[in-house]
């Protein structure tokens, strides 16, 4: 049993399938599958059922991933132990960022396992946090992605996905859409929008939801703050990632209301990313940062 054992079979269980694992290793798919079944000889069960569809873990397999992923962890600690901890910096580019988010509660028990460390939590658009990621500027993004836009992302940066969370609009209690249980783009079409200030925001409402005609679009913010009070007072409309408004508290005392969009016979969603460097070394306090992360 190998640390490169262990890494691919955590690596598959991210990407979702060897191939997309093996892009990320830049090794061969090849590679990856031996030595998986190499480890699965060893240790006596199957990690993986493979099918076209990708590889899903066993029973056994989804501990055993738990378990490489302490060893990988405690391996990586090991190799940092002569590096000095008295100061240190993690430079995170986040899109979006909510009023009420989890990052704070990651950022606060992140601060109580690394004190000497300060955290730059930047709020940019999507582009500029790949572009930063890219270049080395930040260490890492989390950013929601468009599901139609997942292949170009991962062009240029490391890709794991966290979770999917469902796309919805923001509305007036008193609009007829707050008593739907979810709208569809025909639903909207002669809204009024208050945007995001955001190129993934632009490209889902022109290519996803209306390709031939635009609903009419009042205001372009990053304000979210404003965005909520103009949407309240003018009988607009907006969209958000749920799991970033759905704990706000205008959301919650009933003076928003909050409705998911359904595209086709589904609910849209939208991925939430972790996107790293391609070629450079994960540290042991990024990867403490994601390890308390709630997924």
């Amino acid at each position: 049993m190998t640390l490169e054992q262990l890494a691919f079979i955590s690596e598959v269980e991210a990407a979702g399938t060897i191939v997309a694992a093996a892009r990320n290793l830049y090794v061969s798919h090849t590679t990856v599958s031996r030595a998986i079944s190499s480890l699965e000889d060893e240790l006596g069960f199957a990690i993986f059922d493979r099918s076209r569809r990708g590889s899903t873990l066993t029973d056994k397999g989804a501990e055993a991933i738990r378990l490489a992923r302490i060893i990988l962890e405690n391996a990586e600690n090991l190799k940092q132990l002569g590096e000095s901890r008295e100061t240190g910096a993690l430079h995170i580019g986040a899109y979006p960022i909510g009023p009420t988010t989890f990052l704070q509660d990651v950022v606060s028990r992140f601060n109580h396992v690394y004190p000497e460390y300060t955290i730059f939590l930047n709020h940019a658009g999507v582009n500029d946090i790949i572009a930063g990621v890219r270049d080395l500027t930040l260490d890492f993004g989390l950013i929601c992605c468009l599901p139609e836009l997942w292949s170009s992302v991962r062009a240029s940066v490391q890709v794991t996905e966290l979770f999917e969370s469902n796309l919805v609009i923001i509305c007036s209690p008193d609009s007829p859409l707050s008593k739907k249980p979810f709208v569809t783009p025909n639903d909207l079409k002669h809204e009024t929008f208050i945007l995001q200030s955001e190129e993934q925001v632009l490209y889902m409402m022109q290519h996803v939801f209306f390709p031939g005609d635009m609903p009419p679009i009042s205001m372009f913010s990053n304000n979210n703050e404003l965005i909520k009070t103009t949407v309240m007072s003018n009988h607009m409309i907006a969209t958000y990632v749920e799991m970033v408004i759905a704990d706000d508290p205008l959301v919650k005392s009933g003076r928003l209301a909050c409705v998911p969009i359904k595209l086709g016979a589904e609910l849209y969603k939208l991925k939430y990313l972790y996107v790293r460097p391609l070629k450079k070394r994960i540290s042991a306090a990024e990867r403490t940062f994601i390890r308390l992360m709630p997924f």
